[in-house]
């Protein structure tokens, strides 16, 4: 169903740019779930006070029972479903679903999961993941010498045989970008070194971005392959595959490593010795959607009606990798609350489901919606919120007893950097800085939130450092409440400042997204 031309804006506001960092306690609001037959006791209504962070964490729990969202997926559905009802519940209206089919490849997620394998000689080695859209096997596997891929090695020696990959080390420079400056942090980040959370990013993205394996192993005649990882076992478990540049699924089965597996793994490829491998996938025809809707303003349908974006993706491999859903609903019952008279803006919903799809962001949204495109005054992005933090030492890994660190991305404007600053001082949040990555030497501005660096609009996002978050496995254990609504807070603030500003006021340098330092993957000054 399409709603696009009942959208109707254009917009003129008073300068109210000094209304900007009222701290909303006790904001948060209900209960996620993802039955929807539990709908009617679990979520709340907007005659009932919000809900505290027992509530929130209620809400997130339900969400982790359903799993991983992958777009497509019954658990995607199912929570989609929840946010579009609440949303309604909530007074958003034009809410529309813009279709997308693809064929959704998936293996089972449980770690312990009879339906993959490898064997040496006949003695089990453990397999920390799958290799999403690699390829499948039977229930008897593909049994055939072993050969350790090195750099340009002839296609013909891959052919029948299970290739072995090395995971590379990142170069210095990943560090240095990681290790960006920023324009506030608070005091307990001074030593924070972000030296793990760039080799996690790196060794994650290698096998499709970096190393590109997946087109090597493609046509290759490969029976295999097996990426080996610099990292503990409990890292690795579960890491999906990201991204996945290429549409389609490779044709080959792979599995992941850990360091520990990944070195006996090595050694009997150098041998030439052989080795089963066994992966039981399953491909199926799907559809998946954006959906969009709009909380209206004051002067909605008429032409002096301007929009506030809220976006987000609405897929990931874990509770809290793609939360950003529930992000936006908190913030939307916040303004819900307030009479329509008192919203000066629209609020633009958009959740986008193409996170982890194959060939990642075929369809363009805003190009498709320029009418759209046009109204939009501002935007904030929203993702990974109420994240606990993940170290490793030695083999060693898991939850380090610190808050996940936290990024605030602004736009270059004194009056957006002087907000963003200050919501975080007025939410007392811990581990976070703010960084304006359009001034240059404070890294990338990652996620959804750059459409603002695209289109030269003021905005904000929210981040995380994401030390573990890559894999299937962290869950409601790995989020803190408390985090979160403290970030919603915060973002409540930020959207305030979009929806009560003079666009004069908070306007932003225009400047060619292709040489803007926001968008480089490195640190440019």
């Amino acid at each position: 169903m399409h709603n696009h031309g009942s959208f109707h804006f254009g917009y003129r506001m008073r300068n109210c740019a000094h209304i900007l960092f009222v701290l909303i306690g006790g904001m948060m609001f209900g209960v996620c779930d993802f039955a929807h037959a539990q709908q009617a006791v679990l979520t709340s209504s907007l005659q009932t006070s919000p809900i505290s962070a027992d509530g929130l964490q209620r809400w997130h729990a339900e969400k982790d029972r359903g799993g991983p969202t992958f777009s497509g997926s019954p658990a995607w559905h199912a929570h989609m479903q929840f946010i579009e009802e609440e949303l309604r519940g909530r007074g958003v209206i034009d809410l529309d679903r813009e279709l997308i089919g693809y064929s959704r490849w998936f293996a089972s997620d449980d770690p312990a999961s009879a339906d993959r394998s490898l064997t040496i000689d006949g003695k089990a080695i453990e397999v920390a993941a799958y290799w999403a859209y690699s390829g499948s096997t039977d229930e008897q596997g593909v049994t055939a010498p072993l050969v350790h891929f090195r750099k340009k090695m002839p296609a013909a020696e891959l052919r029948d045989r299970i290739v072995v990959f090395d995971v590379g080390s990142p170069p210095a420079s990943m560090a240095a970008a990681f290790k960006a400056g920023n324009e506030f942090q608070t005091a307990d980040l001074v030593d924070y070194d972000p030296g793990f959370v760039s080799d996690q990013w790196f060794q994650g993205n290698f096998v499709t971005r970096f190393g590109r394996f997946d087109t090597i192993l493609k046509d290759s005649g490969a029976l295999g392959g097996l990426v080996i990882f610099s990292m503990s076992p409990g890292r690795v478990r579960g890491l999906y595959t990201f991204p996945l540049l290429n549409p389609g699924v490779i044709g080959v089965p792979g599995l992941y490593l850990d360091q520990v597996a990944g070195q006996e793994v090595r050694e009997a490829a150098i041998a030439g010795r052989t080795a089963s491998l066994k992966l039981i996938a399953h491909e199926e025809s799907v559809e998946t959607y954006f959906l969009s809707g709009v909380l209206p303003g004051q002067h909605y349908g008429t032409e002096a009606d301007e929009f506030v974006l809220l976006v987000t993706h609405s897929e990931g491999p874990n509770l809290s990798q793609e939360n950003g859903t529930l992000g936006i609903l908190a913030i939307i019952d916040h303004f819900a609350r307030l009479p329509r008279a008192e919203r000066n803006r629209s609020l633009l919903v958009l959740f986008d489901p193409q996170h982890y799809m194959p060939g990642r962001h075929l369809v363009h949204w805003y190009e498709d919606h320029p009418e759209i495109v046009a109204r939009i005054v501002s935007s904030i992005g929203v993702e990974q919120l109420g994240q606990k933090e993940y170290a490793e030492d030695g083999d060693s890994y898991g939850l380090s007893g610190f808050a996940e660190p936290t990024i605030i991305f602004a736009q270059d404007n004194e009056v957006l950097i002087d907000a963003a600053v200050h919501a975080v001082q007025a939410a007392d949040l811990p581990r976070t800085e703010v960084r304006v990555p359009s001034r240059g030497g404070q890294g990338m501005w990652a996620g959804l939130g750059d459409f603002a660096i695209k289109y030269n609009k003021p905005g904000f996002a929210i981040s995380s450092a994401m030390s573990g978050y890559w894999t299937t496995t962290p869950g409601i254990e790995s989020f803190d409440a408390e985090l979160c609504h403290q970030q919603i807070g915060l973002l409540v603030s930020l959207t305030q400042v979009l929806m009560e500003a003079s666009l004069a006021d908070i306007a932003v340098p225009l400047v060619d997204p292709g040489s803007n330092p926001a968008m480089s993957p490195g640190v440019r000054r």
